[in-house]
């Protein structure tokens, strides 16, 4: 099967899917990452701004692109704008926002025009459930959302590290929300370094990742699906 896995910045689906990837139920599959937000001025090395975008965007094309080749999946790249460049602000309360409305922001539209083109050369579609709630993940989910509206099979996925934080219990209920007929799926074993040991993200990676994999690690948490009835992997 071609499966699609939707990814708001450079490192999500791997950091999300990358135990599945390697030996669970993605490992089973073609897939392919499409990065909506494809450009982007985060790195931990310069303050981010508009005018370091290109080279910022240069550093994480590299970075993901030496991912695909370690995880196995291809990859196609967005030119939307991540949310830190577009608001020009590193101010958390302005794209980290529980009470966010993603439709009011402007990028449902063109975000889902990018998806369902990309969606149409594949069988199925994952997109993040928007845990974290970071403005460019809850766009997406509503992507996802739109899309499970039409004869697209679509499937959602809690995103890491912001999952690793959270209980399973409470990443179900994230998932009811978005799509209450949407069926979990562990989409992996339970992670090992082996996942850790394949991420390469210097630009991105501190403590607060590493230490997030750790704890996967240790607790033996697996990664997570939650698919609609016209799925299955």
């Amino acid at each position: 099967m071609r499966i699609l896995v939707l990814s708001p910045h450079y490192d999500d689906a791997p950091l999300s899917l990358g135990q599945s990837l390697i030996d669970g139920a993605l490992s089973r599959h073609e897939v392919t990452v499409g990065v909506v937000f494809g450009r982007s001025a985060w790195v931990r090395w310069f303050h981010p701004t508009r005018r370091r975008s290109p080279i910022a965007t240069a550093i994480r094309r590299v970075e993901e692109q030496r991912n695909s080749r370690r995880f196995g999946y291809r990859l196609i790249i967005g030119g939307r704008e991540e949310a830190t460049l577009r608001l020009e602000t590193t101010d958390t309360s302005r794209y980290l926002d529980p009470n966010a409305d993603p439709s009011s922001s402007g990028e449902v539209e063109p975000a889902l025009r990018v998806c369902a083109a990309w969606a149409e050369r594949h069988d199925a579609v994952l997109a993040p459930l928007g845990v974290g709630d970071h403005l460019d993940h809850l766009v997406l989910a509503e992507v996802g959302r739109r899309l499970g509206a039409s004869a697209t099979r679509v499937g959602f996925y809690a995103e890491r590290p912001y999952a690793t934080m959270l209980g399973d219990s409470a990443i179900d209920e994230r998932a009811v929300a978005i799509d209450s007929e949407a069926r979990l799926m562990e989409a992996s074993g339970p992670i090992t370094t082996a996942k850790r040991q394949r991420l390469w993200y210097p630009s991105q990676f501190d403590e607060h990742f590493v230490a997030a994999l750790r704890i996967d690690e240790e607790q033996g948490r697996c990664e997570r699906l939650y698919l609609r009835a016209n799925l299955t992997l």
